[in-house]
């Protein structure tokens, strides 16, 4: 089997063609926007503590840790802010879930209507109301997750790096331990990144192609990325090149157009043959590992790989 790059790259671009401009149609072009500017809503979403390791005289709250009252009186003037935090904290977390909760249900919508050449909202939305609030809970528990790793991983590596800068003894260990921690959160970025990449370019298709859970359609992909890792990871690479030249064009249609492209859903309307394009690509790549995996044209649900 050969796996290729620019070819659905092009066949994409050849796609987009078709469906924005052959005829054009504002009213399509702002439907379609929409549908693309909600499906991207949640995708978008450290500093000072470095003075208090380097300099154990100024980590926070050590000169009044054994001060007496003092030190109480300070302690309950910061519980006095605990309500206000916690308030805080759940609006956040509230906000951010309705957002992924819309972003979900429209990453389905917008797959249809590129898919179908066709701008609907409405429709979309209560048929595939199922696959998007699946999507909603699976991406939910990986934002869950991934967050309960980032932390164990701060309490393994930066909570100890804290205590050690107590001692001058230890310092150079806190610093070791602070530089280790630093790497190993850098490559779980890079996994939970790639995880990412192939829920949106690959689950997400097979999800509608085949009326899967997310779950389910993660089982039809894994045999395919043990079988052909490599594939998978140059198509990351790939993509990571594609999105570094799309930053670098939309930073000059910034200056260009005196940064109207950076607003919100405006800008999508206005780059919407590059989001279209990208949206197709995923398609067509995953079409060279089966046909069956083609969503432009009806199939049956593929058999595992080995």
């Amino acid at each position: 089997m050969r796996i290729v790059y620019f070819e659905p790259l092009s066949r994409a671009w050849e796609r987009m063609k078709h469906i924005l401009w052959r005829p054009f149609d504002l009213a399509k072009w702002l439907v379609l926007g929409f549908s693309c500017w909600l499906a991207g809503l949640a995708d978008s979403a450290g500093g000072g503590g470095w003075k208090w390791i380097a300099d154990e005289n100024d980590f926070p709250g050590r000169h009044n840790l054994y001060s007496g009252r003092g030190s109480y009186e300070e302690i309950g003037e910061a519980l006095i802010w605990l309500p206000l935090i916690f308030i805080i904290i759940m609006a956040v977390a509230a906000i951010f879930l309705l957002l992924l909760w819309l972003s979900s249900r429209a990453k389905m919508i917008y797959l249809d209507n590129v898919v179908h050449n066709r701008a609907q909202i409405v429709e979309p939305w209560n048929r595939l109301r199922t696959l998007g609030n699946s999507l909603f809970l699976w991406r939910v528990g990986f934002a869950v997750v991934s967050g309960l790793i980032v932390l164990v991983l701060l309490l393994i590596f930066f909570a100890p790096a804290a205590t050690f800068s107590f001692s001058e003894a230890l310092s150079g260990l806190s610093y070791a331990a602070m530089i280790f921690g630093i790497i190993i959160m850098i490559c779980f970025g890079f996994v939970a990144a790639f995880v990412a990449l192939m829920l949106e370019a690959f689950v997400i298709p097979i999800m509608y192609k085949f009326d899967l859970k997310a779950t389910e359609a993660w089982s039809y992909l894994l045999p395919w990325l043990k079988a052909r890792p490599w594939q998978f990871v140059l198509y990351a690479i790939f993509v990571f090149a594609l999105v570094f030249a799309f930053v670098c064009l939309f930073a000059l249609a910034c200056v260009l157009t005196c940064c109207i492209v950076a607003l919100p859903y405006v800008g999508t309307v206005i780059l919407l043959p590059f989001y279209v394009t990208y949206r197709i690509f995923s398609l067509e790549f995953l079409a060279q590992f089966d046909p069956n995996f083609d969503v432009f044209t009806p199939a049956e649900i593929p058999a595992e790989t080995e």
